[in-house]
């Protein structure tokens, strides 16, 4: 049984000579390797301008948590920094064993790869549509369109690249980085320029709360950290013999200087960006006209780029939940839940769904990291690695350590955590309000600590549940 060829769709020759990507989660072969460091460098950069990185930085600004500016560029920093490295460490996988996140998953999972897959998929579904709503705004701004119009035109284009999969996807990336890039540096040129007509007042800070601090740095934390769980699958097509320093440096760089560059660009422009809308404010500071126009398809392309490297991985991440379709087909499916979502969030408070979203959907991603991370640190052997991540999750262990950890880690973290929910829970004296922010709210000043926090608790528990097994083989049915 275990010796049996079995025939799918990707060892049809036709399908390996289509434009269309039709590997799903089988490995990649060592004829089929190819590309340097440096293009995933570039496509991360490209991946994070974009307008959803910069509405996070004004949100540190006086018209948000109120820091200093001084304090909250310091916690945009820290947060970027430390957020930048869970992707850059998990990146270093891809290469290695040819493989997406979600087939390495079986190995400590198992059967529970399932549940994995669908937070997963969540996660990169809610990045896509926090994303969708500024490119949609965009293209209202410079060509009228009607809102539902616009969103179509963003889930359009970015589902027919995220469809055609992964080397359409990188000469997307690195093609309009230079474009979208552009429309940034007109934006930072014209906010600096305008920095001295400024009062020193309108940019001082009404907190100097520690709390508020923290929770700007686990903001920013959060939209660089989020990405770790989808690393590996923008870079399986590495040579095996790809430097492992000059990967993580540039997985490190790309994320960490786009985000930084973006996230402080939206907090010094956050006194100049006086319109409720977005787009809107950033056409105004900028002239509007046919420069307004530039900047804002700049923007719609942005926002497309880092759409597409969230989609792909969410059809990758279905597949690793058991759903038999093709790759292409599952990431198509993907872009109507993702639209879904971001109809959604087009109505109502953005700031308060912005940060709910952005949280909620990845503090999961902390105890997964902690559990990743003591699987590796543990040196596993190479072949029974692979041999357990490419057989069927149904031949597979249970995986119940595993998901015992991500849950508890992620149930442990929420008392640590500092949210909207948890706010409105307390305000409305819920009961679920002694669980959700009640550490952050009483002891920590409205500091969020909940990713440390789960990926301590997800790597404690997961070691002391499997300290005296190793990987386990696949079963036979």
């Amino acid at each position: 049984m275990s010796g049996e060829k079995i025939y799918t769709l990707e060892d049809n020759p036709a399908t390996k000579a289509s434009v269309i990507e039709w590997t799903g989660l089988s490995p990649i072969a060592t004829k089929d390797r190819h590309g340097k460091p440096w293009h995933v460098g570039g496509l991360w950069f490209a991946a994070q301008l974009v307008p959803t990185a910069l509405f996070l930085g004004v949100l540190g600004g006086p018209s948000g948590l109120g820091l200093s500016y001084g304090a909250a560029a310091g916690a945009i920093v820290l947060g970027n920094i430390l957020g930048a490295a869970g992707p850059a460490a998990m990146s270093l996988t891809g290469p290695k064993t040819g493989l997406p996140l979600l087939a390495q998953a079986r190995v400590p999972f198992g059967r529970a790869t399932g549940i994995v897959g669908i937070l997963a998929a969540m996660t990169s579904v809610a990045f896509i549509a926090l994303g969708a709503i500024f490119g949609a705004e965009a293209l209202q701004v410079a060509f009228g369109l009607h809102p539902t119009i616009a969103v179509l035109l963003v889930f359009a284009l970015e589902g027919l690249i995220s469809v055609a999969g992964y080397r359409i996807m990188h000469l997307f990336e690195r093609s309009t980085a230079i474009l979208v890039a552009a429309g940034f540096v007109f934006i930072s040129i014209i906010v600096l320029v305008n920095l001295a007509s400024i009062p020193a007042s309108a940019t001082s800070g009404s907190t100097s709360s520690v709390g508020a601090f923290f929770l700007m740095a686990a903001i920013s934390f959060g939209f660089a950290f989020g990405w770790a769980h989808n690393a590996p699958d923008y870079c399986r097509y590495l040579p095996a013999t790809t430097s492992r320093p000059k990967l993580f440096w540039a997985t490190f760089g790309g994320i960490a200087l786009a985000c930084i560059w973006m996230e402080l660009l939206g907090l010094t422009a956050s006194t100049m960006l006086s319109d409720s809308a977005p787009m809107a404010a950033i056409n105004t500071l900028v002239g509007g006209g046919a420069v307004g126009v530039f900047i804002m398809v700049a923007m719609y392309l942005g926002v497309v780029a880092n759409a597409t490297v969230a989609q792909y991985s969410a059809g990758l991440q279905i597949l690793g939940a058991g759903v038999k379709l093709p790759r292409p087909v599952v990431t198509a499916i993907v872009a109507a839940f993702a639209f879904a979502l971001t109809l959604y969030l087009q109505s109502g408070n953005l700031a308060d769904k912005f940060t709910n979203v952005l949280l909620l959907a990845t503090y999961w991603v902390g105890p997964f990291i902690g559990i990743w991370l003591i699987l590796w640190i543990s040196k596993p052997d190479h072949e029974a690695f692979m041999r357990t991540a490419t057989t069927p999750v149904a031949r597979l262990h249970s995986g119940r350590p595993a998901i015992i950890a991500l849950v508890a880690g992620y149930l442990l973290s929420l008392p640590f955590s500092s949210t909207a929910v948890g706010s409105e829970l307390a305000e409305s004296h819920n009961p679920a309000a002694l669980w959700v922010g009640s550490i952050s709210r009483g002891v920590l000043d409205g500091a969020d600590l909940a990713y440390p926090i789960g990926l301590i608790f997800g790597a404690i528990i997961y070691r002391l549940l499997t300290r005296k097994t190793a990987i386990t083989e696949p079963s036979e049915p």
